[in-house]
């Protein structure tokens, strides 16, 4: 049972490394474009929120 464990910790491990390294990189740009709309939104309430 304990091997099991310390199996299973270790695919999970190796699995989150590997998305690190392969498949963020390819999100990085939804990432950026998600920023950007928040920032607008947030500016342009800010800008009505003055007036």
């Amino acid at each position: 049972m304990i091997e099991f464990i310390q199996t299973l910790g270790k695919g999970i491990v190796q699995g989150f490394r590997q998305f690190i390294t392969n498949d963020l990189s390819s999100y990085v740009p939804l990432f950026i474009l998600a920023a950007i709309i928040i920032i607008a939104v947030k500016v342009k309430s800010w800008l009505q929120n003055r007036r």
